[in-house]
């Protein structure tokens, strides 16, 4: 069933789809999550095996890859993880750092910051002298001073990054942003607080922090799988729970989004893939959406997931999208 699936995917990668099997690929592509999740990655598998080849070739390497993973049917390991053998070499070439670290000469004798790995799918990882993992988002900026540890443990964010905090009873964890102060002792949670949004958003998903906000009179305590939200323009917020696992795939490359609205999904994307986004339609920008992206996806992809669901005429110019309806 899988292979048939396989092969009514590439027929409409190649164009070969007409009439009534047309109708049934869109019929079945829109019938799961899991078969849009195939969809695009077996257009990705499909797509790192294209280039400059000829047709030919591509057609019996790609019954070749066919033949393999219907072999492997038996193993538990993921069609994500299987693929990447086949299209490592294409994502690698075009795979860019997702967080870029500027440091000066004065900087870097007080900055003790550790770089680890980033590959521009999976999050960029910083390790602290005290064995903290901070996981940074795509265009963010990270910093701490040489006093961190001595008496507190304070680090700056201008972005999105995850934290999994080690424990110092006697030293607490402070995460500063423009307007809030958020502590912990020992915990994991997610901070987004990009300079240019009117959101400053904190998920947690273990233990407990305190978050203190400028323009709020009282501080917030957020239990596990509680999200707060802070509105910079209006000085509002709101507490909520959450699947807050969720709100931490991105550190895996992937993107969640259970039934938002295509304006907050494209809020995310903008940051994800430095792109910005005009919607021509304020009904359009409440459409609700449910999907997952893959950060390996390109922007093109991600805005034929989002046409499969919602009927969307999109012009992707450069860094720029323009969205309609149909």
């Amino acid at each position: 069933m899988e292979n048939e699936h396989s092969e009514l995917i590439i027929g409409y990668l190649q164009g070969r789809l007409h009439g009534r099997d047309l109708d049934n690929f869109y019929v079945w592509v829109n019938e799961s999550a899991d078969n849009k999740k195939l969809f695009f990655e077996t257009k990705a598998l499909y797509e790192a095996c294209t280039p400059s080849r000829e047709k030919s070739e591509i057609q019996d390497s790609w019954l070749r890859l066919l033949e393999k993973r219907t072999s492997r049917q038996h193993k538990k390991q993921s069609f994500w993880l299987r693929i990447s053998t086949y299209a490592a070499v294409a994502i690698i070439a075009t795979a860019i750092t997702s967080s870029l670290f500027l440091w000066s000469s004065s900087q870097e004798k007080t900055m003790a910051t550790r770089y680890i790995g980033g590959d521009g799918l999976n999050a960029d990882v910083v390790e602290l002298p005290d064995g903290s993992r901070v996981s940074l988002g795509s265009h963010t900026t990270f910093s701490y001073d040489a006093q961190y540890g001595k008496s507190r443990r304070v680090v700056y964010l201008e972005g999105e990054a995850y934290f999994e905090v080690a424990k110092q009873k006697d030293k607490p964890f402070v995460v500063k942003t423009k307007e809030q102060d958020i502590e912990a002792l020992g915990t994991k949670f997610n901070v987004t607080a990009y300079p240019a949004d009117s959101l400053l958003t904190t998920t947690l998903l273990e233990g407990s922090v305190r978050l203190t906000t400028s323009a709020l009179a009282q501080q917030a305590v957020l239990k596990p799988n509680e999200q707060f939200i802070y509105n910079r323009k209006t000085q509002a917020f709101s507490l909520q729970p959450v699947d807050a696992s969720q709100y931490v795939s991105w550190t895996t490359g992937y993107y969640y989004f259970p039934e938002q609205s295509l304006q907050a999904i494209l809020y995310r994307l903008s940051h994800v893939y430095g792109v910005q986004f005009t919607v021509k339609s304020e009904e359009l920008n409440h459409r609700t959406f449910t999907g997952t992206f893959y950060r390996g996806q390109s922007i093109k992809d991600i805005m034929e997931i989002i046409h499969l669901s919602i009927p969307i005429r999109y012009k992707i110019d450069d860094h720029h999208v323009t969205i309609s309806e149909i």
